[in-house]
Formats: structure tokens, C-alpha cells, sequence
């Protein structure tokens, strides 16, 4: 049985590299100009990118099968600076929650889609309080506590809760 590793192939097949010492992860426009260099450097030519691992780790590692263009590569990173460019952004800032929060509120508040007393949906019951002040879930019904032989909570029969009253 043969145990074959293309990668490991491929890497024989392409010995000279370029690296670039960054972990981090690059911005889609930085990946897609590192894409496009490699592929005009390789010239209808193989290459091959990796992650660095043992020696190389910390590098993303450019394989070709030719000294004068892993040369290229390495002198168009160190030219270009790509490896100190900034990482890309990732989620929203709080800023930016923020404002999205208060536009969708205002945009409720504008279609009387939000309660402007309370800033909840109307008829929503999420936030009522019961009259002894306690938060509720709102499925208790409007009464001032539960009825007679039911729990504190959703009027649930305190027998199957295992009370024993």
C-alpha cells in the first residue's frame, strides 16, 4: 500500500522559498494582491503556499521552483511591506453596535412599531413588573400573586414539583 503526500511531492518538486514573518491574518484585499504576485511571478509556472510549522513557524512560506523567482517574491514582500500592513477588522466596534441598536430603535419608534412609553414592542409583556415588585416573566397573568396551590412561577401546580402540600 503507497502513502502518498502531495504536499509533501509538491514541496520536493518546489525546494526554493520566500517567506513572509506574519501570524496574524491578512486583510481579503492583502490576500487577494499576494494571490495575484505569486501568480505573476510563477508565470503559468507552479507554486505553493503554506503555513510555517517547526522552523518555520510564525511564516507563511512561498514555494517555486526557481531561485530567481523565489528571489522575486521575497524582494516584492520585502518592497511592498505586506508583512506590517494592518489586520483586517473583525465584528463590529462598540461604536458601531451601538449606533445600529439606536437606529433600529428610532426606525420603531417612527413606524409605531416600539411602545415610546416603555421602548418595547407593544403588547409585549417581556419587562412587566408583578405588584410585590418582583420581575416576571410576563406569562403570570395580572393578578397580584399566583392562585391558591400553584407556584410562584408560571403557574405551576406545586403537587408536581414535589412540594408535598
Amino acid at each position: 500500500m503507497s502513502r502518498h503526500n502531495p504536499v509533501a511531492s509538491r514541496r520536493r518538486r518546489l525546494p526554493y522559498v520566500a517567506k513572509i514573518k506574519r501570524d496574524d491574518p491578512f486583510a481579503p484585499d492583502d490576500e487577494r494582491e499576494i494571490a495575484a504576485m505569486c501568480r505573476r511571478i510563477a508565470a503559468a509556472g507552479e507554486f505553493l503556499v503554506l503555513a510555517g510549522w517547526r522552523e518555520d513557524a510564525g511564516f507563511r512560506v512561498f514555494h517555486f521552483p526557481t531561485r530567481a523567482k523565489a528571489r522575486a517574491m521575497q524582494h516584492w514582500i520585502d518592497r511592498s511591506g505586506i508583512a506590517r500592513r494592518p489586520l483586517p477588522k473583525l465584528g463590529e466596534t462598540a461604536e458601531e453596535k451601538a449606533s445600529r441598536k439606536q437606529e433600529a430603535l428610532d426606525w420603531g419608534l417612527q413606524t409605531g412599531a416600539v411602545d415610546r412609553s416603555a421602548g418595547l414592542p407593544p403588547g409585549s409583556r417581556s419587562r412587566r413588573k408583578r405588584a410585590d415588585g418582583v420581575q416576571c416573566c410576563g406569562r403570570c397573568g395580572p393578578s397580584l400573586g399566583p392562585p391558591a396551590g400553584q407556584d410562584q412561577r408560571h403557574g405551576a401546580r406545586a403537587d408536581r414539583l414535589g412540594s408535598g402540600d
